[in-house]
């Protein structure tokens, strides 16, 4: 069985089709499916179905995706923790949600890379349910999310950066109301109920018998933020110390909750994994552990 092919299938999964992967991988899409034609024939199974023009992964293929991504992971880490150093060069994979995206990530990650310039660092962005998946399916090392709302597993690692609190975001030149009042007055943008934050906003909205007039839902906290700006309605999300000062110059900021909801922010990563050192130096970075 080719390695090659199995990073091939991956890149497949990743990219959306063969063509694509091909281009990823340096390939022709028939060097591509010729990699995959190679793979069903050992395995004896097909892995994909034609589904009127597009080649979609089968039960089959879906099951043997999942043991290639680890085959491709555990391959890309082999060299990991090799050296005294080792820990400290190639990639680290971290994941990141929008108020650490733009908020205290940059000087963090400044700090890392000046103390490690052989260290190369990927951020990828998401909704923390993506994330955290993507971080138990070894795709990421680690990432800074929303705390789970189900115990973390057994065989992964929680650690509390900061605790956000949730507000209501209007215009900037409304007149001075709470909360309710706002949410009943103004149409309501809402944030996609699938994201953890989503959740606790829905469940304080039940539990307060807030019936807000919907206007719309969206998945990007920056995309809230700009209706809002045009004055398409009000949303509510978590914001951190930094990000809360900055917004408050472009919008009236009113504490969302009965007492304010907040949620925690922190690292999730596997309890042992190749860059856990690197990691640590992360969180010291952020104040927490020690190097």
């Amino acid at each position: 069985m080719s390695f090659r092919a199995l990073r091939t299938l991956v890149a497949i999964e990743q990219t959306g089709s063969f063509a694509a992967a091909g281009e990823r991988l340096g390939l022709t899409q028939a060097a591509v499916s010729t990699q995959i034609r190679q793979l069903e024939e050992h395995l004896q199974v097909r892995l994909f179905d034609r589904v009127g023009r597009k080649q979609v992964l089968n039960h089959d293929g879906r099951i043997v995706l999942e043991r290639a991504q680890r085959i491709v992971a555990l391959y890309a880490q082999l060299d990991e923790g090799l050296g005294a150093a080792g820990q400290f060069r190639g990639e680290l994979l971290l994941g990141a949600i929008f108020s650490i995206q733009t908020g205290p990530l940059g000087p963090v990650l400044a700090q890392l890379r000046a103390r490690y310039p052989e260290l190369k660092i990927k951020v990828f962005h998401g909704m923390s349910i993506d994330l955290a998946e993507r971080v138990e399916r070894g795709l990421l090392d680690a990432a800074i999310i929303t705390e789970p709302m189900q115990t973390v597993p057994v065989d992964f690692e929680w650690s509390t950066l900061e605790r956000e609190p949730f507000y209501v975001i209007a215009p900037r030149d409304i007149p001075p109301a709470s909360d309710a009042e706002l949410l009943a007055q103004h149409p309501f943008i809402r944030l996609d109920p699938r994201a953890w934050a989503g959740s606790m906003i829905d469940n304080e909205l039940r539990r307060r018998g807030i019936a807000p007039n919907e206007m719309m839902e969206l998945d990007s906290l920056q995309a809230a933020l700009m209706m809002v700006e045009q004055g398409l309605g009000v949303t509510v999300m978590a914001l951190g110390r930094d990000k809360a000062a900055a917004l408050a110059a472009r919008f009236c900021l009113v504490p969302f909750g009965e007492p304010v909801l907040q949620r925690n922010v922190g690292l999730y990563q596997r309890a042992s994994h190749g860059r856990k050192a690197l990691v640590s130096v992360l969180l010291a970075a952020f104040g927490l552990g020690n190097t």
